[in-house]
């Protein structure tokens, strides 16, 4: 059998706080949030070494020495194969026990950071993001390094609140990855292609649980809305599908309003396919990240490929499991 096996370490200052064991650890992965999240229950006899219980209260009860916007980072495995599952700050710490620690990704640097006001006649998305991030040290990969953004202004009072207008407005999505020992910002239109893999899960075999529902091409009900910056940086949009689907937002800069039109056909036929929506749960292996590809063999004799959107990770008593919501099918 399997031995579950954690190391949770936090740097606050120059002290470095290191457990080997963890009560109850939740992740949430997911590409329709700025933010990566991280939740930690730590054992009830926890004991922190060097620190004495404040005079006139109960001598077993030690106030945690960790604070919001310290370092930490979870790594979770069986049998010693431990693989970085988390790494951020701390957010918040509910010191009762059992202590309960709230993390966040990179983000949370970024929630505090102020963005300086600045207007731009025709700025690219890179010219806007090292105006964003200068001086941060927040290492950071454009997904397309040719976007056009166009007039813009900065006016949100944080950069997190900057990059989430981004998305509001023009469709650039903004995440942290983390990618060969270190938290990096992607921005941009699609999933991107590197530092990812791909995963197989059959039903039978490492498929725990599955709510897929499989849709024939014949059912599936989209409209596209699509925009494009033109070569005179004039924004184009055009709407093409099912008026009662759902809504999948596309852009690409550079078209004009005929090829606008024609990729959001194509589009729309891309989206169109026969395949599973929904999730899966899986066991804590292989370990899958958001952006990655798994391709599926389910219960009922259908298959697929797709990219994962969300995964939300649960490390416990109950075990170790993955739970990972379907994205786009390739």
């Amino acid at each position: 059998m399997l031995r579950l096996v954690s190391r949770i370490t936090i740097e606050t200052g120059s002290t470095r706080w290191q457990f080997n064991s963890v009560a109850e650890c939740n992740i949430v992965e997911d590409m329709g949030s700025l933010t990566d999240t991280c939740e930690l229950k730590l054992p009830r006899n926890i004991k922190w070494q060097g620190q004495v219980a404040p005079a006139g209260n109960n001598k077993e009860m030690i106030y945690p020495p960790i604070k919001r916007g310290d370092r930490i980072m979870v790594e979770l495995g069986y049998d010693d194969d431990l693989v970085v599952r988390f790494a951020g700050y701390i957010r918040s710490v509910d010191a009762k026990v059992p202590v309960t620690i709230t993390c966040e990704d990179g983000m949370f640097l970024l929630k505090s950071i102020k963005a300086e006001p600045k207007a731009f006649k025709n700025a690219s998305l890179k010219e806007i993001i090292e105006h964003l991030l200068k001086g941060t040290n927040i290492a950071y990969k454009l997904i397309d390094d040719n976007i056009q953004v166009g007039a813009w202004r900065i006016t949100q009072p944080s950069v997190s609140q900057e990059l989430q207008e981004l998305k509001d407005k023009v469709m650039l999505s903004s995440y942290f990855r983390f990618v060969e020992g270190q938290s990096v910002l992607y921005i941009g239109l699609e999933y991107p292609i590197d530092n990812r893999e791909k995963h197989l899960f059959k039903h039978g075999k490492n498929i725990i649980k599955e709510d897929f529902t499989y849709r024939n091409k014949d059912d599936i009900r989209v409209r596209v809305e699509a925009q494009s910056f033109n070569a005179k940086h004039k924004k184009i949009t055009y709407e093409y599908g099912d008026k009662d689907g759902d809504v999948i937002k596309i852009r690409i800069d550079g078209l004009s309003e005929e090829e606008l039109k024609k990729y959001a056909m194509e589009a729309l036929e891309r989206y169109k396919q026969s395949g599973f929506k929904g999730s899966f749960e899986t066991f804590g292996t292989p370990e899958v990240r958001k952006c990655d590809m798994v391709e599926i063999h389910a219960s009922d004799g259908n298959w697929g490929t797709y990219l994962v959107k969300k995964n939300e990770i649960s490390f416990g008593t109950n075990g170790y499991r993955q739970k990972i919501e379907l994205g786009n099918a390739l």
